[in-house]
Parts: C-alpha cells; sequence; structure tokens
C-alpha cells in the first residue's frame, strides 16, 4: 500500500497511540505505518510507553512533601559569617619520614627514639607535624602551612576534653604539652575550618 508523503507528526503518533483520532484518520495513519519504517518504529515505543502508564497504579507524592525535599537539596550560598558553621576536612598524609628506609650500614634500632615528621594536606592548607619522644611521654609540635591568621590546636585520646592543647603563635606555630604514648586525633581549628588529623600514633 502506498504511503502518504512526509512522516506523521510526534502529535500525530502519539494521538493514534492513545485512541483519539477518528476512524477515518486511525485508517489512514494505519496506512502510512505500513510503508513507512520509521514512522511505524516511533508509533510502536508510544504505544508501549503508553501501555506502561495505564498498567501504573503508584501515586504521587503530595505535593508538600515534594517542595520540602526539593528545598533541601537546593544550594544556599554560605554564610560566612554564621555562628558555629564549620567546614569539616580529613587531613590525608603526603610525607612520613619514618617511612624512608635507613641508610647502609645503620643499626634498624638506632632510630628507634628519633623525632618524625609528618605532612598533611586538607583542601589548600599543610600541616608540618614533628613528633619526638620526650622523658616518659611525647612532645607534638609543628606549623601550619597556607594562609593562616590564628588557630587552635587540640589532642584528643577518645573522650570529650582534649589531653593537650595550644594556640597558634603569629608564625602559625604550636606545641603541645607532652602527652602519654598512644593513639591520638588531632583536631585544628582555623577561623570557618576545621581541620582533623586521626589516627596519630605516639609510640615506639
Amino acid at each position: 500500500m502506498k504511503s502518504s508523503p512526509g512522516h506523521l507528526t510526534f502529535e500525530r503518533l502519539a494521538d493514534l497511540a492513545e485512541g483519539r483520532l477518528t476512524a477515518a484518520e486511525t485508517t489512514s495513519a494505519r496506512a502510512h505505518l505500513e510503508g513507512c519504517a520509521a514512522c511505524a518504529g516511533q508509533a510502536a515505543e508510544l504505544e508501549r510507553l503508553t501501555g506502561l502508564m495505564r498498567a501504573d497504579t503508584s501515586e504521587d507524592a503530595p505535593r508538600d512533601l515534594i517542595f520540602n525535599a526539593v528545598q533541601m537539596f537546593r544550594a544556599r550560598p554560605f554564610e560566612a559569617e554564621t555562628p558555629g558553621l564549620l567546614r569539616r576536612l580529613v587531613a590525608s598524609l603526603s610525607f612520613d619520614s619514618g617511612a624512608r628506609n635507613p641508610a647502609f650500614g645503620l643499626r634498624s634500632g638506632a632510630t628507634a627514639a628519633a623525632s618524625r615528621q609528618l605532612l598533611f594536606s586538607a583542601g589548600d592548607t599543610d600541616v608540618d607535624l614533628r613528633l619526638a619522644p620526650s622523658g616518659e611521654g611525647w612532645s607534638v609540635s609543628g606549623q601550619v602551612l597556607g594562609v593562616c591568621a590564628a588557630g587552635r590546636v587540640e589532642l584528643f585520646a577518645g573522650g570529650e576534653a582534649p589531653a593537650a592543647s595550644a594556640d597558634l603563635n603569629d608564625l602559625c606555630e604550636f606545641t603541645l604539652p607532652t602527652v602519654a604514648a598512644g593513639t591520638y586525633t588531632l583536631r585544628l581549628t582555623l577561623g570557618d575550618a576545621e581541620i582533623e588529623v586521626p589516627g596519630l600514633s605516639l609510640q615506639d
């Protein structure tokens, strides 16, 4: 059967799939589909989708619920002066002097009590830490590298209260009081940012 000139529009195919055409229009459209593979393919897909929608028994969520969900994920401008709003960052280790192989001929136990340097990175901020045995405990000192005006360093051993703390000086350096051997979390507060160094091991 000879097809009609051109292709059927999407609206025409949708009306055909949903049964909105008259009998004469339906006969004409079906005749066109017999001779036009492109339109026949689109018509078959539309009929499949229409059947799926008709078989769908799910209910729409309430409008208030949809509105609240959209508001939750809508981006809000950062307000730098909002009290208590901190950017929390976990620092990643980028250098560990203790991971280097000892020099040839050096006994393995000779550097057991030596100081150790660690370099951590968090965003645009680097933290240089120095760990060293001090009497029966350990000394932790360091410096914040990068943009730094003022801040505070705290060392936690699992409790809510810090085991040691100190403020940064004018050069963004700090030295914490000596603490017992163990595993700690170092927390550095710089303005609106809080940088955390978990799993800091202080032991021989």
